[in-house]
C-alpha cells in the first residue's frame, strides 16, 4: 500500500506543478517511501451545490457516485499528502476547488485522532503580486483539517511559466533539486517519527 499520496491539481499534464509533483515523489522514493501519483483531473468530481444537506446527520453528501469519496479515503489513509498546484487568479484551479468544496461534508463531522501531515507546493507564472498565493494557501489550510490532516507551511515559486524553469538556479542547486530535496527530507523525518514510535 501507498504510503504517500501525490495529489497533481493541474489540469494540465506535463506543466510545471505535474513535474513539481514528479520531483517531490522522487525524494520520498529515495528515502524509501512508496508513492501513488494522482491527477486530480482524471477524476470526475461533481460541484458542490451548497444544499446543506450534508450539515444535518449523518453527514452525508447527495452527489452520490462519482470519485470524491474514494478521493477523501485516500487522502485520510495516507501517511503523507502533497499538494502540487499551479495558481489561477491567485487561487487553485477550478476542478481542484471543486474538490476542496466537496469536503464541506466534513465540516459538521470532522474525523476525529491525531493528524497527519500534508505538504503543498505552489507555482505561479507571475513573477511578481505580493497575495499571489495567499488564496490558494488559505483554501488548503482550511481544506486539509476537514481530512484529518496538519498542512505545513506550503513552499511557493514565482515566474514558473514552463518545466524548464524547474533547472533555474537557487542557493546554490537547481528548483528541480530542492524539490527533490524537499520529499527527501520528508521521507526522513516520517522514517523517523516511525523508529520512535515503536520504541
Amino acid at each position: 500500500m501507498p504510503q504517500a499520496l501525490i495529489l497533481a491539481a493541474s489540469p494540465r499534464r506535463n506543466g510545471t506543478s505535474d513535474l513539481m509533483a514528479q520531483l517531490f515523489a522522487e525524494g520520498l522514493e529515495e528515502g524509501g517511501l512508496r508513492c501513488r501519483f494522482l491527477a486530480l483531473r482524471t477524476l470526475r468530481i461533481r460541484p458542490c451545490l451548497g444544499c446543506g444537506q450534508c450539515a444535518r446527520p449523518p453527514h452525508a453528501c447527495p452527489l452520490s457516485g462519482d470519485d470524491a469519496e474514494a478521493l477523501f479515503t485516500e487522502i485520510m489513509a495516507a501517511k503523507l499528502v502533497f499538494w502540487a498546484s499551479p495558481v489561477y487568479f491567485y487561487g487553485l484551479p477550478a476542478h481542484a476547488k471543486g474538490c476542496v468544496d466537496r469536503a464541506q461534508r466534513f465540516w459538521s463531522d470532522p474525523p476525529s485522532g491525531p493528524a497527519r501531515p500534508a505538504v503543498a507546493g505552489l507555482v505561479a507564472g507571475r513573477p511578481r503580486g505580493e497575495q499571489l498565493f495567499t488564496g490558494a494557501t488559505l483554501g488548503l489550510r482550511y481544506f486539509f483539517p476537514l481530512l484529518g490532516r496538519e498542512l505545513s507551511e506550503p513552499r511557493c515559486w514565482r515566474g514558473m511559466e514552463k518545466p524548464e524553469d524547474w533547472q533555474k538556479e537557487e542557493n546554490g542547486c537547481s528548483r528541480a533539486e530542492s524539490v527533490r530535496q524537499w520529499g527527501l527530507q520528508w521521507a526522513q523525518r516520517l522514517t523517523e517519527d516511525s523508529g520512535r514510535a515503536t520504541l
